[in-house]
């Protein structure tokens, strides 16, 4: 399990960042960031910040901005922010909490017992990660999910518009649709077409989400029983053509596309 340290502006910055959600970062830092879930602790740096630590939580995926060549950007979920924020030079023993020399990247690796200290120094007690491929990791990454969530008529705020648009960009990774693919495969279950090979050796698919934030869907929306696994060419049928909102069926949900009728078996997934 690797720890990290990421540098975050609390008032903005000049990266696509949203605090507690998103961690955009140039691609340099891919391999740390590479191991997740990673417990991770902000710290502000000290131009045009407070030089604090304010906040912990796990990068849960890493995926590719599309739009910013050189960048990625992480999901983060479990954020907490510190009850008090805690100085870099508050170390004990008056010294400072990682080696200065470090500071000029914005990604860095803690050790257990520097990171475990500035969460007591903070006022959060380390309950220890949760591992991946669990259920206890895909329910808890649910719950996260759904919590951020604001419900209808609550789309003003612009944090979730952001993530919007981001979803609607290209297909966003998270613990919950990494886990429906592993569930039900790489076939599409539109078209039946297995995703194409690649350079890896496993299979490339797409999970779609049928309710979009954009429309006033289920609270539960994110859950798996609303994904469905498509292949690319499907997946942007379902964003462009003619499709109906889906209507419940004992198994799953029904479809209109282009006038045909497509039924989504979607009720069991682990």
């Amino acid at each position: 399990m690797t720890l990290l340290i990421l540098n975050q502006y609390r008032k903005g910055s000049g990266y696509k960042d949203v605090v507690g959600r998103l961690y955009h970062f140039p691609i340099r830092y891919l391999r740390a960031l590479s191991d997740v879930p990673s417990p991770f602790i902000y710290y502000e740096p000290r131009e045009g910040g407070d030089q604090v630590y304010f906040g912990t939580g796990s990068v849960l995926s890493v995926y590719e901005d599309t739009e910013d060549v050189g960048h990625a950007y992480a999901e983060i979920g479990g954020f907490r922010e510190f009850p008090s924020t805690v100085n870099f030079y508050s170390a004990p023993g008056g010294g400072t909490w990682e080696n200065p020399k470090t500071m000029r990247n914005s990604v860095r690796r803690l050790g257990m017992e520097v990171f475990n200290g500035i969460l007591k120094a903070g006022g959060i007690v380390s309950d220890g990660a949760v591992q991946p491929e669990t259920s206890e990791y895909i329910a808890e990454a649910l719950q996260r999910e759904l919590k951020s969530y604001p419900g209808p008529g609550k789309r003003s705020a612009p944090v979730l518009r952001r993530i919007r648009r981001i979803l609607e960009s290209f297909e966003r990774p998270s613990a919950i649709t990494n886990h429906v693919k592993r569930f039900r495969g790489d076939s599409c279950q539109l078209c039946g077409v297995r995703g194409f090979l690649k350079r890896d050796g496993t299979r490339y698919c797409e999970v779609h989400h049928l309710f979009h934030l954009a429309q006033d869907p289920p609270v539960e929306c994110l859950s798996p029983e609303y994904l469905v696994v498509l292949c690319a060419n499907c997946h942007r049928r379902m964003h462009y053509a003619d499709v109906t909102t889906p209507i419940a069926t004992p198994k799953g949900w029904e479809i209109r596309m282009d006038g045909d009728k497509v039924t989504f078996i979607t009720k069991r997934c682990g």
